[in-house]
């Protein structure tokens, strides 16, 4: 058994880069610097150690398993339902195989290897059930916030945005949507999820809630600057990380 596997969710159609329509390419096939969004997220994680990574695929998805080839494998969304439901999809190619599972939004380029490194160092000291990254920033407006335990300074909860009371909102820290699983726990609670909610859809963060009602340990660890977790989702943000990315290379 392996001690991880990372999933990748490269599902989407990319409506908001393509003015509100389907586009020609899958979201994370958009070019930064002459690569596709997609390879960094992959590059972000072989660099930090994982060799085993599936890429949960979809709208046009014969675009990326032609560019990626056999240095990952893939499991297929045929309906987008979620984040949760995506993950669901890689379930049969991972389950037994793996002790955890990292899982994040190939649209997210620009996390850095490093970070992975520290969070899965913080993991292996820590044992938590589920890992996470966090950031924070002086406007974390529109994002889910952490709630950590006072006392023990684990996290206790994601609340968000729409649903934070006027304390919570004061919250600097919020959740970019990398995670670490117990993978034992994960394939065991992840068909529990429910699509009761207004998109009707399976949430990935409602495992959130579910560890800590279990009585889970949940640890985030903040990345080391906030440009790490920019996702990219239109033009502008697809600009604002090719920046970044050169800046990094100065």
């Amino acid at each position: 058994m392996e001690k991880y596997a990372a999933v990748i969710l490269a599902a989407g159609k990319g409506t908001r880069m393509n003015e509100g329509e389907a586009s020609p390419i899958p979201k994370v096939m958009f070019e930064i610097n002459s690569k596709p969004i997609i390879w960094y997220a992959v590059k972000s994680v072989q660099e930090a150690g994982i060799t085993k990574i599936v890429l949960v695929v979809g709208y046009k998805k014969e675009m990326v398993q032609e560019y990626l080839g056999d240095k990952v494998e893939y499991a297929f969304q045929a309906e987008q339902l979620g984040t949760g439901h995506a993950v669901m999809q890689a379930k049969d190619l991972l389950k037994d195989k793996t002790e955890a599972v990292i899982i994040f939004g190939g649209d997210c380029p620009l996390f850095k290897s490093e970070t992975i490194k520290n969070l899965l160092a913080d993991c292996q000291k820590r044992q938590p059930t589920i890992a996470m990254l966090s950031v924070i920033s002086d406007d974390p407006s529109g994002y889910g916030r952490i709630l950590r335990d006072e006392k023990t300074g684990y996290v206790a909860g994601i609340v968000e945005h729409k649903d934070c009371t006027p304390e919570q909102l004061k919250i600097k820290e919020w959740n970019p949507g990398f995670y670490i699983f117990d993978a034992k726990w994960l394939w065991e609670n992840i068909d529990h999820l429910s699509t009761k909610n207004a998109q009707k859809e399976y949430y990935l963060t409602d495992l959130i809630g579910m560890a800590v009602e279990q009585g889970k340990r949940l640890y985030a660890m903040p990345v080391s600057e906030e440009t790490e977790a920019l996702g990219v989702n239109t033009p502008e943000q697809l600009e604002e990380a090719e920046k970044v990315l050169r800046s990094r290379e100065i």
